[in-house]
């Protein structure tokens, strides 16, 4: 084969993806908990409070008090079960060959990014412009590493249940959150772009 047949076979080179190679699961395990260890560093560095200074819960069922992003779960977790549902099918659509360990990891990752921009003065004070969000100072570390666990609860149950399964699921949860609180992903992100125009 010549050297022109090489490159006439070779794939165009803007279409050619990074894959990368599978490693131990001990490797996936290490690196996600390095990367919320980095984010709860990140948080602690910008003063947010390690956990809330009225006492741990594992649930909070008030959306507008003082409490509210303060303790482990609470109406939005379902915001971040959903939210990594949605990275899942960005990852599917872009990076469907990696192995499921980095996909997972590239979650963690996304999980950690969103949290930090959450947690800037200038978000914080933006939703606290609503009435729903009054009384919201920022997360508590706590309350930012359980919205990691339920981002990646829902990115492997979205890469790993039916289609259909992972969108009554959405569903169900946007549903919840809307009925509960009036709020959720979607009534968020509404509000939130239109306190920008």
């Amino acid at each position: 084969m010549t050297s022109h047949d090489l490159a006439s076979a070779a794939p165009p080179a803007g279409r050619v993806k990074f894959i990368p190679r599978p490693a131990p699961v001990l490797v996936y395990v290490a690196t996600v908990l390095a990367i919320l260890a980095a984010k709860a560093a990140i948080l602690y560095w910008m003063g947010n409070d390690v956990t809330c200074a009225c006492g741990v819960k594992l649930w909070l069922n008030d959306a507008t008090g003082p409490e509210n992003s303060k303790q482990i779960a609470d109406w939005y977790s379902l915001s971040h079960l959903i939210a990594g549902m949605l990275f899942a099918a960005v990852m599917w659509w872009t990076s469907r060959r990696w192995p499921l360990g980095w996909m997972i990891v590239a979650a963690a990752a996304f999980s950690m990014g969103w949290e930090v921009v959450e947690n800037t003065p200038w978000i914080i004070a933006h939703f606290g412009e609503s009435e729903i969000g009054a009384n919201y100072a920022g997360d508590t570390i706590v309350n930012s590493l359980g919205d990691s666990v339920f981002v990646l609860l829902g990115f492997v149950a979205a890469l790993r249940l039916p289609l259909f399964v992972v969108i009554a699921l959405g569903l169900l949860a946007e549903a919840a959150v809307t009925f509960a609180i009036n709020d959720g992903l979607i009534l968020s992100t509404m509000r939130f772009v239109g306190g920008l125009f």
